[in-house]
């Protein structure tokens, strides 16, 4: 199974950048399986209808999110279609699916998206033992995790609970690609954060000006989008079957 795994797209730069790149990568790569973080795609606050359809017609086989999942009015409704999911470790009874399990060639692939609690300030459950009650549920081929986090050391503690039970832990969240796609020692691809895909030169998506101000004067702002300059496409490709992950980073030059 082959999959391309795009980091978080960042409001309409990052559409700009995902709609310039995704079209040479699938032709280079070749990806059986897409899967899109959208945490911000629409206006920085998960996904909006309009988007969600749109990135169908793309050929988006799954669309995870993040902290963001409920900040748009419309999240509900958003969320009650069949490829997109929030994370699981959100209580009991909360909108929308905790994962999806889909057909590809005879072959069944689970795609979880999770939700780290260090320095996050959300009130979410353990995502250590919510997986642990997911993988006792679930019997696919394949099992892909999106796991959107700040602190990289959650990130890591997860990649080794979830080495040789899972195929594939994906990081999210930061908007910083990190160096470290691998191998782990009983063979699920792992990397820390796949990074953004939006305008190359702001602060994780976010006005440079501002964001400058911000730490100048101490005074908190409501963060704004850098809305021009090059842009950047972050993404990594995962072969299962082989072993393989490849680290995908293109910027305008």
């Amino acid at each position: 199974m082959r999959i391309l795994f795009i980091g978080d797209v960042y409001m309409e730069q990052g559409r700009k950048a995902f709609e310039k790149y995704f079209p040479i990568v699938k032709e280079q790569y070749k990806p059986q399986f897409v899967i899109l973080n959208g945490e911000n795609i629409a206006n920085g606050n998960g996904v909006s209808e309009e988007i969600y359809k749109y990135l169908m017609t793309l050929g988006i086989n799954v669309i995870t999110l993040g902290n963001h999942a409920f900040s748009r009015k419309d999240a509900a409704l958003v969320l009650d279609y069949p490829n997109i999911i929030r994370p699981a470790n959100y209580g009991k009874g909360t909108k929308g699916k905790e994962y999806v399990t889909m057909n590809y060639n005879g072959k069944t692939i689970t795609v979880i998206n999770l939700l780290g609690r260090v320095f996050m300030g959300d009130q979410i459950d353990n995502p250590f033992t919510k997986m642990d009650e997911i993988l006792s549920k679930i019997n696919s081929d394949y099992c892909v995790v999106d796991f959107h986090a700040e602190a990289t050391s959650e990130k890591t503690a997860m990649a080794l609970y979830l080495d040789g039970r899972v195929d594939a832990l994906v990081g999210t969240h930061t908007h910083i690609p990190t160096a470290d796609a691998c191998i782990m020692p009983k063979g699920m691809l792992y990397i820390t954060d796949v990074g953004m895909t939006g305008v190359r030169f702001g602060v994780i998506g976010g006005s440079g000006e501002q964001a400058i101000r911000k730490f100048l004067t101490g005074v908190p702002e409501r963060t704004v989008p850098e809305t021009s300059g090059p842009l950047q496409f972050n993404a990594v490709f995962l072969d299962l079957a082989n072993r393989k992950i490849e680290k995908i980073t293109i910027f305008d030059s």
